[in-house]
């Protein structure tokens, strides 16, 4: 495969899709979920959940969008509709906000998950539904590394694993006293970070790049990490692994490649990552001190 020299964690880095699903989307369609949590003064939270629509029509069209959201024993915590008018092949964002008890917050102490209900109307006929657990928590990275969640200062004991554990296995690890997996390049399990969402345990995402086949070298034919002609393909693995893997509490922080010296295709995907409003760090552990990775305080 022309990207192998981005995989070198495969023994065998032949051209493969691996199993795939194949999925004829509505013509207006919920692209992207996303949410934010704030602590309040008085210690609860206020939870903004924003839903992304999108339309492929190629004309003017209104829907609505219908949402809910229930406490984790089923009970209302909000519902609305809202009515969307997009353009030929537009895009908007339904924003509205919930209120959330500081008990109620998402942590490896207490891995609470709220029941969020969508769905989409056009001309009387529901198109689309969706139905997924969401968790609430805020993130904030002190100066020395340290990260809080909720408020609160923790303490990341990590261990370094692959994207295929099973829940049992990752129940295993979190018996352990490890409360963070790092996971390894490569293909990444959504049952096992629904586990990791059910049990509490934090996770830091892996974008697959690992180029250590070819050196440590910047200079030209050595590391890709400073070849510009993999640019754009270091910042599309970057935002995939953020835009598929951001809507889960567990995920705590994303690595931009593992063992891949350092360059410009490395800035540029720190630069990019870091245009998001996101609070989470974007980190490269082997950057050896350059400015492109956040600082993160784990302990092994």
């Amino acid at each position: 495969a022309a990207a192998a020299v981005l995989e070198s964690w495969k023994e065998h880095p032949a051209p493969e899709i691996g199993q795939a699903w194949v999925m004829s989307q509505p013509t207006l369609r919920i692209r992207d979920i996303r949410s934010r949590t704030r602590i309040g003064e008085d210690g609860d939270a206020t939870a903004e959940v924003a839903v992304v629509v999108k339309t492929g029509s190629l004309n003017p069209r209104t829907s609505r969008l219908h949402y809910t959201l229930l406490t984790p024993s089923g009970e209302t915590v909000t519902t609305g509709t809202r009515s969307v008018t997009l353009g030929m092949r537009g895009e908007d964002t339904v924003r509205f906000l919930a209120r959330i008890p500081y008990d109620s917050l998402w942590s490896d102490a207490r891995a609470t998950q709220y029941r969020l209900l969508l769905k989409t109307q056009h001309e009387g006929r529901y198109v689309e539904y969706i139905d997924r657990p969401i968790g609430f928590r805020s993130i904030a990275m002190q100066e020395d590394g340290t990260m809080e969640i909720n408020g609160r200062s923790v303490t990341l004991r990590t261990r370094e694993v692959p994207g295929n554990l099973t829940p049992e296995q990752v129940a295993d690890l979190r018996r352990t006293g490890c409360n963070t997996i790092r996971l390894l390049p490569g293909p990444v399990s959504e049952q096992m970070l629904t586990a990791c969402d059910t049990c509490g345990m934090y996770v830091i995402a892996q974008t697959p790049v690992d180029t250590r086949r070819s050196g440590d070298s910047r200079r030209v034919g050595g590391n890709p990490s400073n070849n510009p002609a993999w640019r754009d393909a270091y910042i599309e693995r970057a935002e995939n692994c953020y835009y598929t893997l951001q809507g889960h509490p567990s995920v705590v922080a994303f690595s931009l490649a593992t063992c891949s010296a350092n360059g410009i295709n490395l800035y540029e995907s720190y630069l990019r990552m870091k245009k998001l409003p996101e609070q989470r760090p974007f980190i490269y552990p082997e950057a050896a001190g350059e400015w492109n990775s956040d600082r993160l305080k784990t302990a092994n």
